[in-house]
């Protein structure tokens, strides 16, 4: 179990040194220096103490200059000031800092009574009181209430985020914001493709942010992939390879979806992608605050989940279990990649019982929904098959189970039903006329 946490412990300073009401709400839930782990983090907050007490104000000049004589350099300041994202609510953050303090007062405590220096019930009876000090001031965690005080909702008023397939969103009306999905469907059978048009691009086109996570993939194979998907017809080119003719991407259309794309987009750099639990959740908390809304982990497998080598489908309902309070709390939206067990032979179908894992994780989401891809063999033999078929598997809103059939453009990256998906604008020319000018190119 962690016993600390930095980043959460400059976050906190950070905002107390930008707003004196920041750190007031520090004191007033009674934290104190012996709540933060390092060294330098506990002179930081007793600078604050001095320069509150003494000036009634945290300001940065006069707490890096209160900060000196505590031997913390003023650029020290500097980077907590610059590199902290404001919050407004900081109560999560200090109940995980005074949890983190109990973890660590329940270690000293077993380790002093193992080198003896406890011995008697008193002694260990005041440990034990301090920590339960530390236990009344983490916040209130009561929420039971009376129904009379709770809103009806009516679904069709409810913020959402469409999925961009009529024959979809007649049933399902969108994905409710504070929701969990979970796609699935085998390898290969374009889940990411998928998850592209209908996660990324109908988000953005909506003018949501997004944060998209997919460890598999580089930041190049990310865009390579994506763009294509987004682009409008005329940004194709026709080029030519060794006889073969073929269309791809020209490099205006690039250009115009690298302008509009910017600030819409988020991922990690390639050399800073984390696979750990609590860095990505941590860095999905600061995107929430900045305004992101769509959250995109691709996929569950590739993350290493706290006490996994424990019980590894426990790991995972309680980090799924994390995703579903976490798109509750910030009214967003997290769609979560998790692949199927292995098929039985003979069948291909994915239902909502075969995602990997346990059914924890089905049941946890508020809508499941799986993708297959036709072969060739297949469409041969049943004339009537398209290129996919898309199944909602689970919709908690409204309880529809049902299939739809989707033709897949291969040079544009679309799936679709009909020619409005196929051609549909996704807005990046943000009403500009282009008119694409790039000749073609033989490549022999």
């Amino acid at each position: 179990m962690d016993r600390f946490n930095i980043d959460i412990e400059k976050a906190l300073l950070g905002n107390c040194i930008k707003s004196k009401e920041n750190f007031v709400k520090l004191l007033d839930r009674g934290v104190t220096t012996e709540d933060f782990y390092n060294t330098r983090n506990q002179n930081v907050f007793n600078s604050l103490l001095e320069c509150y007490s003494s000036k009634n104000t945290t300001d940065p000049l006069i707490v890096a200059k209160i900060a000196v004589k505590y031997k913390v350099l003023p650029s020290y300041i500097t980077e907590l000031v610059a590199e902290t994202i404001d919050y407004s609510d900081l109560s999560a953050y200090i109940n995980e800092l005074l949890n983190l303090r109990i973890v660590r007062e329940r270690l000293k405590l077993a380790q002093d009574i193992q080198a003896g220096k406890i011995t008697t019930d008193e002694d260990i009876k005041k440990r034990f009181e301090n920590i339960d000090f530390i236990k009344s001031k983490i916040g209130d965690t009561n929420t039971i209430t009376t129904l009379d005080k709770v809103e009806i909702v009516d679904i069709y008023s409810m913020e959402k985020i469409s999925t961009g397939f009529n024959k979809i969103d007649e049933k399902l009306l969108g994905f409710v914001m504070g929701s969990l999905n979970i796609i699935t469907g085998y390898n290969g059978n374009g889940k990411s493709t998928f998850l592209n048009q209908m996660c990324i691009a109908e988000s953005l086109s909506q003018c949501y942010k997004v944060f998209a996570y997919s460890p598999e993939l580089t930041n190049s194979n990310l865009k390579s992939w994506l763009y294509p998907t987004l682009a409008n017809e005329e940004h194709f080119i026709e080029k030519n390879f060794k006889g073969h003719k073929y269309k791809t991407l020209g490099n205006i259309g690039v250009k115009y979806i690298d302008k509009w794309i910017k600030d819409k987009l988020f991922i990690y750099t390639d050399d800073s992608l984390t696979t750990d639990e609590d860095q990505l959740l941590l860095d999905m908390n600061k995107m929430a605050n900045q305004g992101v809304k769509v959250f995109i982990i691709d996929n569950l497998m590739k993350i290493d989940l706290k006490d996994s080598y424990k019980n590894e489908y426990m790991a995972q309902k309680i980090f799924v279990n994390k995703l579903k309070n976490f798109a509750r709390k910030y009214g967003a939206i997290v769609h979560l990649v998790a692949h199927p067990r292995k098929p039985q032979q003979g069948n291909s179908k994915v239902t909502k019982f075969d995602v990997a894992g346990t059914g924890d994780i089905t049941n946890l989401a508020d809508y499941a929904i799986a993708i297959k891809k036709n072969s060739e063999k297949e469409k041969k033999k049943d004339s009537t098959l398209k290129d996919a078929y898309v199944e909602v598997l689970k919709d908690r809103m409204r309880g529809y189970e049902f299939g739809v059939d989707l033709n897949f453009c291969k040079y544009r990256r679309r799936f679709y039903t009909d020619n409005y998906e196929l051609n549909k604008d996704y807005g990046y020319l943000d009403k500009e006329e282009l008119v694409q000018v790039e000749c073609q190119e033989n490549i022999f």
